[in-house]
């Protein structure tokens, strides 16, 4: 069945509200990815939960109620916005920062800033460089010649779960020259990946059809910790964290959290 609501408004079900649960540090910050809602990481915080972490998963800038919100703001504003969550929670103790998408872009910036009150690191299908030719080539055509800012429309998730394809949170539209700063932000950020020395999880699908699968690997060469494992999901795609082989994906962020907090399994 298709979306019947007016372009620039979220298509799927539920709420866009941010995500906080109350627990011991180290906290976890989880951020989302671009046009979509803390509802992308709610797995990430779940665990957490799980474990007695405390977490919190805001609703970046732009995002959650409108497209034409969104259209004017850039990376350094969502990079702004999640400087201060970290800054909030550094406050009370070490962060494990995590994101998927534009949000393990904003999850690495931040563990190159702050290395000695970051102690871990989750990044799920990260977005530091986009696909070729779609949507990476397109959007440095745009770039190139300057063309005047107007919205991709969005059929649907990247998702391969049919039901959570339909029901997850994220706009019907994306704003192109809010997306090209996130292209110029990725391959900005590339170069300073060895400025992050706390462990690190890469978790990504095989069949991610936004950032391709080599992102996993070709980030795990750059980064300047020898704590990384990087585990590819070969049935799931962009989402992966909503998608069919979920239940594998929270068990690798479990595992990782429990090491960087020193708990002990159960």
């Amino acid at each position: 069945m298709s979306d019947k609501r007016p372009r620039g408004t979220l298509m799927g079900e539920g709420v866009a509200d941010a995500l906080v649960v109350t627990g011991k540090a180290p906290r976890v910050l989880a951020f989302h990815g671009f046009t979509g809602t803390p509802q992308e990481v709610a797995l990430v915080v779940e665990v957490a939960q799980e474990l007695g972490l405390g977490a919190e998963a805001p609703l970046l800038p732009g995002h959650g109620a409108r497209v034409s919100d969104l259209a004017p703001l850039r990376f350094a504003d969502w990079l702004a916005a999640a400087e201060q969550h970290y800054a909030r929670l550094a406050a009370d103790g070490p962060v494990v920062v995590a994101g998927l998408s534009m949000g393990s872009l904003l999850a690495f910036h931040l563990a190159a800033k702050h290395p000695a009150s970051t102690v871990g690191v989750i990044a799920l299908a990260n977005a530091m460089w986009l696909k070729t030719p779609w949507p990476a080539l397109a959007l440095k055509l745009a770039d190139r010649l300057r063309i005047p800012d107007f919205w991709m429309p969005k059929s649907a998730p990247d998702l391969g779960d049919r039901e959570q394809r339909a029901l997850h949170l994220t706009y019907n539209a994306q704003p192109v020259r809010a997306a090209i700063s996130l292209l110029r932000a990725g391959e900005a950020l590339s170069e300073r990946l060895h400025l992050v020395k706390a462990p690190t999880l890469l978790l990504h699908g095989a069949l991610d059809a936004v950032a391709p699968v080599a992102n996993a690997c070709r980030v795990a060469v750059r980064l300047g910790t020898l704590e990384k494992r990087t585990v590819i999901f070969e049935r799931s795609r962009h989402i992966l964290t909503r998608d069919v082989e979920r239940e594998a994906v929270r068990a690798e962020i479990a595992k990782f959290l429990r090491q960087v907090a020193n708990i002990s399994p159960t």
